[in-house]
């Protein structure tokens, strides 16, 4: 596959070379090799299995390339610093304690970045306000419905304002005005790079870039 560049020749904060993911015999990802710049929106679109995930965890650093490269702001993927300067909101959240309430879970997130508890709240309860979700915030989180908490999810990318977010199917479960606040919020923030899968037409014409995928997995001695 060949190489897809942003067309300016500006530094990629993300930088992906000849990356291979194979899970056993199947191979998921097969020399697949993209940038994106600072201000750049790039959709990845494709059919369920095409690998639309398993890329975005690789250049977040939680699956490790079978080969290949992938960079984040310089730094290798996976890494302290890559993992730094990435927000990140994935598809089937599983990672909120569900006995906290939401506001909860985003302060604890918060100080993971490095903020003072004065500052995350401070911080929380502005990404709160600015996605209209004060309210969800205040509840459990095991009392959210699974679109509450791709919101919740959402605002955590936010948090530490990250060069880099990753953001797998975060409108599913959406409706219109949580999707249009969404969309606010990124047009806001539109300094930095933006890799986002996606279904829905609405959100990849919302992109710069279009990015398709394979059909589907195929057999490791089918790929070499």
């Amino acid at each position: 596959m060949h190489a897809v560049r942003p067309s300016d020749g500006t530094a990629p904060l993300i930088a992906i070379e000849e990356l291979t993911r194979r899970f056993g015999s199947m191979t998921v990802l097969d020399a697949l090799s993209l940038s994106v710049a600072e201000g750049e929106r790039v959709a990845l679109v494709g059919p369920n299995g095409s690998g639309k995930s398993t890329l975005l965890r690789c250049v977040l650093g939680t699956v490790t390339p079978t080969a290949g490269t992938v960079t984040v702001d310089g730094h290798r993927a996976g890494t302290f610093a890559a993992r730094s300067s990435i927000g990140v909101s994935l598809a089937q959240e599983r990672s909120f304690y569900l006995r906290l309430s939401g506001r909860e879970n985003l302060i604890l997130f918060a100080r993971l970045r490095g903020l003072s508890r004065r500052a995350a709240s401070v911080r929380v309860d502005e990404v709160t306000a600015e996605l209209e979700l004060s309210e969800v915030a205040a509840r459990r989180a095991d009392r959210c419905s699974t679109g509450q908490l791709q919101q919740l999810a959402f605002a955590r990318a936010l948090l530490g304002a990250p060069p880099v977010l990753l953001l797998d199917e975060p409108t599913r479960s959406l409706d219109h005005d949580a999707r249009a606040r969404l969309w606010a919020a990124l047009d806001r923030r539109r300094s930095g790079a933006l890799l986002f899968a996606s279904h829905l037409e609405e959100d990849v014409g919302a992109c710069d870039r279009v990015f398709r995928l394979g059909a589907s997995v195929v057999p490791a001695e089918a790929a070499a």
